[in-house]
């Protein structure tokens, strides 16, 4: 008799059916399903069976053991769960419904599956010789499929009865050809065994975290190491491949990868890392498949590049590059030498296959200027746009070096990215990324409402931008800070860090009999100068004012005007501020800045009583570029109310040449007290108690090249007595005093550092032991040979003296320890800085007022809680640069420390790839409760406000139906898993018999699946929340969670918090 099916269910039924009037039946089944829900449907009738023979067909999901553990495409645990089956896990009664399953098959159940390549048409089951369902159903439940799902159809055909005893027979000889023949099938029971353990198996806290990780993070870890040797052979012989510590090697595998398939990568490992020699292999790389290369430099880091071109006889580095060195300046001309020798007017910038830009951050501003005449001038980053990026190679590829904060409007992030896209906002929308300009307005928001919260923690921030933004970032950068690498690399993959020794601080007076010159006191006439020799534009005549206005007016980089008035405000802030910085930097630099001003008003005055001639007015003094106001003015005097400007250029010369006499006094009499407690610093170092055994080195910092001059021509020969020779390097003038060393830069520097250059050991007759320098060394320079920075004046912003000592805080140190050495004038730091403040004011008075351009100073510099925070740490500990910055910078917004944690355990525990969802551990803690792990199932109903997870959700509930974390706050969330799991390697088994004892073995767990409900009912509530606070936005009111319920949310993970006390 033959009857016909369609469903699953109907397949269900009538195998029960036959099964209930059996007695020690053998079932023989071909089928590529076996679910948890349909053993549990038949398994009340399978204990009138003897024997089952089950032959699992076409699985492709199943792979071959050879192969690495991410090559796993499909779970092959799929074979024990459908939809169905994902929605009854919410029920949490999987547990005991696996663990029966298993005993059953243990006993019961012969298992083999296909082999690959083998395949066998449709299914069919056999019980003892009278019957047989043949045709296409699976053994799964169908039914409860969610909404975008369809029911299946199925063409099932039943045998039984004498008349199909043939066909049947016929079919159990084939059967047994696929059953004894091993080319055909091979066993799989113990396989499946282990698959059905996993699901019911008391897992440890830590393995479920890192199943759970894996989850949450798998999808971006790197193909790594074994994939990038395919193609590698060569470039893993070199030096430069082999020089590189283990998460140096990680960074360049990672940025290759990324440079070949989306055409850019933005490196900004944080200070001290190496990003330099990364660069250079990744340049190794693509020089041996004779690609041109281009970096782009700032000029102070030439002679950086330079040296690793060509085989130098003094390196270590035995590599050759053929890499071209232009400068960041030479894309804002069109004619004339370019250092690198290169003909500007002839240089073809679009030849090149890789572009590397150091410093990229410098690039970060892409608005236009227009000269005097309102032309538009092209400014370097649209220069590179037009004829390195668009107009250049199709194919070119950017790696760009950066140290780039996130700023509110992340146009300083998109302006890199967009060299990296040539401007193209869809460039991503193959990997769900359909602008990129709209993702980062959305991000942008996030951050806005952020800073707007009274006490906005970075955390509160990190959890509600778009997981669309921390996909774009994976894209496209590497971004690792120090305190990554150390704990997730350790010593022996990443070389020694230096101890820092806590900072020391001197208070030093400017005068050693403290007679001549007080810090506070002479500030109190500093503010008392009009500076008028500065702003001649304020003396113009009402009627001759809309000559100059119209002639000289500043147009601001928003479009705004900045007026004559508004310009001469911020002029006397930036000069009286400057020479408050020069009496902090030294007394030479301040009685220097003093003569010159004294000079300029002398030479204004002759002019002004003249009656005739051109008055110019420029700025003069700043040495800090990021302090630079555009202005020349050529006035003529007939303009200008004279007496008036007399008058005001006659106050401010009696009152400097008061302070000048002083200043100078005290340089005649040599009653320097700062210079001469360096001098003693510079003695102890030398003679009693170097930091390490035979290091004598000292790098000296100041803000201004008349400081570093001065501090040359004091100490030079004066500390050559102790053996110790001497080099000064600003940005004007190199000058040292061993005959043996070339005075140019690259030079002094290896003389100063060779090790950390790569040189080979030098002789002490060829050495440089202290290094006095600006800031123009204060960046891109590796001298970690040195052990001893003093900063001798105090930067506007403190992470600059953190750069600075960077310098010598750096990877592979030879050093035991380091030390930071401060110089503050002599008074509390509190009175300092006020002091400090009240000289400057805020900028924005002078700049928003008319232009709505930008504050001079950053947020930060302007901050004075800021400030002193900082500096107040500063005193007792040197800060890790990533941590003295209050902005967001790239390395608060990637996970690595979860990726490189969960890529080590992987390695170790491959088998994590292969477990099925909706397993859980228990741990102990006082807040009882579950952390859940949820995965959306319908992505295309992602909600406007998606957390950085999704489509992941993490939510721990206490027992009480308190959300302690919420999907707000998934990075804390995070840190708690971690904190309840991390080396809890041993499952507990105190601990599961009690939970075991409550939830009677996993079969009773109804309180669970509440909390479980509720968790999901918390994610729902929030998303309706997110969705009302977002309908006045483009699109209205959207709840793409309105029609979801608790099957839309597949359970991942969940772990037990309870206190068994």
């Amino acid at each position: 008799m033959t009857n016909v099916i369609n469903s699953n269910e109907q397949m269900i039924e009538k195998i029960n059916e036959v099964l209930q009037n059996k007695k020690n039946a053998v079932v023989n089944i071909v089928n590529d399903k076996l679910t948890i829900a349909v053993f549990s449907l038949l398994e009340k009738n399978l204990h009138n069976v003897k024997e089952i023979n089950f032959v699992i067909r076409d699985v492709k999901f199943l792979p071959h053991q050879a192969e690495i553990a991410h090559e796993f495409e499909i779970n092959p645990t799929d074979i024990l769960f459908n939809s169905y089956d994902i929605t009854e896990k919410n029920k949490l009664q999987h547990f005991s419904k696996a663990r029966n399953m298993h005993d059953f098959i243990q006993k019961h159940v012969n298992i083999r599956k296909v082999n690959t390549g083998i395949r066998i048409g449709g299914n069919v089951l056999i019980i003892d010789e009278d019957f047989m369902i043949q045709g296409s159903s699976s053994l799964e439940v169908s039914k409860k499929m969610s909404r975008e799902s369809f029911n299946n159809i199925n063409f099932d055909t039943i045998l039984n009865g004498s008349a199909d005893r043939e066909q049947i027979l016929g079919a159990l000889d084939i059967f047994k050809q696929i059953w004894f023949n091993e080319q055909v099938s091979v066993d799989y029971k113990e396989e499946l065994l282990a698959s059905l353990r996993y699901v019911y198996k008391e897992h440890s806290p830590e393995f479920l975290y890192y199943f759970t990780l894996n989850e949450l993070f798998g999808n971006q870890l790197d193909v790594g190491v074994e994939r990038f040797e395919k193609d590698s052979t060569r470039f893993k012989k070199t030096e430069i491949w082999n020089a590189l510590y283990d998460f140096q090697k990680d960074c360049v595998v990672s940025a290759i990868r990324k440079l070949n398939t989306y055409g850019g990568c933005i490196i900004a490992d944080s200070v001290g890392l190496g990003k330099t020699f990364e660069a250079l292999a990744i340049i190794k790389y693509f020089e041996i498949g004779m690609n041109r290369v281009l970096v782009l430099t700032p000029a102070k880091l030439y002679d950086n590049w330079n040296s690793f071109r060509g085989d130098y006889k003094d390196s270590f580095l035995h590599e050759t590059f053929n890499y071209r060195i232009m400068f960041h300046t030479d894309l804002s001309r069109y004619s004339g030498m370019s250092r690198s020798g290169q003909d500007l007017k002839k240089f073809d910038w679009g030849l090149y296959d890789l572009v590397v830009i150091d410093e990229s951050h410098n690039f970060r501003n892409r608005n236009d200027r227009y000269d005097e005449n309102d032309q538009l001038i092209m400014t370097r980053y649209a220069r590179l746009m037009q004829d390195v990026i668009k107009h250049g190679n199709n194919n070119t590829k950017v790696l760009m070096l950066s140290a780039t904060p996130v700023n509110n409007s992340l146009v300083d992030l998109k302006n890199q990215i967009s060299i990296i896209t040539g401007d193209k906002d869809y460039a991503f929308a193959e990997e769900g990324i359909s602008s990129i300009d709209n993702l980062l307005r959305k991000t942008s928001a996030c951050i806005n409402a952020w800073e707007k919260q009274p006490a906005h923690k970075k955390e509160e921030l990190l959890d509600s931008l778009p997981s669309d933004f921390y996909k774009l970032l994976e894209l496209m950068t590497i971004s690792r800070s120090r305190k990554h690498i150390t704990n997730y690399y350790g010593n022996n993959g990443v070389g020694q860090f230096p101890n820092k020794n806590e900072p020391k601080t001197l208070n030093s007076d400017i005068d050693t009999k403290g007679e001549l010159l007080n810090f506070k006191a002479t500030n109190e006439l500093l503010e008392a100068l009009i500076l008028s020799v500065y702003t001649p534009t304020r003396y113009i005549r009402e009627d001759c004012k809309k000559i100059y206005l119209q002639k000289y007016s500043l147009i601001g980089k928003h479009g705004g005007r900045m007026e004559f008035d508004t310009q001469s405000r911020g002029m006397i802030i930036l000069h009286r501020f400057n020479l408050f910085k020069r009496l902090e930097s030294s007394v030479y630099s301040f009685e220097e800045t003093l003569r010159r001003l004294l000079e300029r008003i002398e030479r204004t005055e002759q002019l002004l009583l003249r009656g005739s001639g051109q008055l110019d007015e420029e700025n003069g003094e700043l040495e800090d570029e990021e302090l630079y106001l555009e202005g020349k003015y050529e006035i003529d005097v007939k303009h200008l109310r004279v007496d008036d400007y007399l008058d005001d250029l006659a106050s401010d010369k009696y009152i400097i040449q008061q302070i000048h006499k002083n200043a100078k006094r005290i340089l005649d009499e040599r009653r320097d007290q700062k210079l001469q407690d360096l001098r003693e610093i510079l003695i102890n170092k030398v003679t009693e108690t170097p930091y390490n055994t035979d290091n004598c080195k000292i790098l000296i910092f100041t803000a201004f090249a008349d400081t570093a001059d001065y501090l040359y021509r004091e100490l030079a020969d004066f500390i050559k007595e102790y053996g110790i020779y001497t080099a000064c390097i600003t940005g004007k003038d190199i000058r040292c005093n061993n005959r043996n060393v070339d005075a140019d830069f690259n030079s002094v520097l290896c003389a100063f550092s060779p090790m950390s250059k790569m040189k080979r050991e030098i002789p002490v007759e060829e050495r440089i032991d202290l290094l006095i320098g600006t800031d123009c060394i204060s960046e891109g320079q590796n001298l970690q040979d040195c052990d001893t920075v003093i900063n001798y004046d105090i930067q506007w912003n403190p992470v600059s003296l953190i750069q600075r000592f960077g310098r010598i805080d750096r990877i592979g140190s030879k050093n035991t320890n380091i030390q930071m050495i401060n110089f503050f004038p002599a008074m509390e730091l509190n009175e300092y800085l006020g002091l400090e403040q009240r000289v400057k004011g805020k900028m924005t008075t002078m700049n928003l007022v008319s232009t709505g351009d930008e504050d001079i100073l950053t947020p930060e510099m302007n901050d004075f809680n800021f400030r002193k925070r900082q500096l107040e740490r500063l005193q007792q500990e040197v800060i890790d640069i990533e941590d003295a910055s209050e902005n967001l910078s790239l390395t608060d917004l990637n996970m690595n420390e979860y990726l490189n944690e969960l890529s080590e355990y992987i390695h170790s525990v491959p088998e994590i790839k292969k477990i099925p969802r909706g397993i859980y551990s228990v741990t102990d803690s006082e807040h009882k409760g579950v952390l859940f792990c949820f995965k959306h199932r319908n992505d295309m109903d992602k909600p406007k406000s998606d957390s950085s997870l999704y489509p992941y959700y993490l939510i721990y509930i206490l027992n009480d139906g308190t959300v302690l974390y919420g999907n707000g706050q998934a990075r804390e969330v995070v840190k708690q898993f971690r904190k309840l799991c991390y080396g809890k390697s041993v499952p507990v088994m105190e601990l599961f018999g009690k939970f075991f004892e409550r939830t009677k073995n996993a079969t009773k767990m109804e309180f669970y699946s509440e909390l479980l409900n509720k968790a999901i009912r918390s994610i729902k509530g929030e998303e309706e929340s997110k969705a009302v606070q977002m309908m006045f936005d483009f699109g209205g009111f959207n709840n793409a969670f309105a029609e979801e319920t608790a099957d839309d949310f597949e359970l991942v993970s969940f772990l037990v918090v309870e206190d068994f006390s």
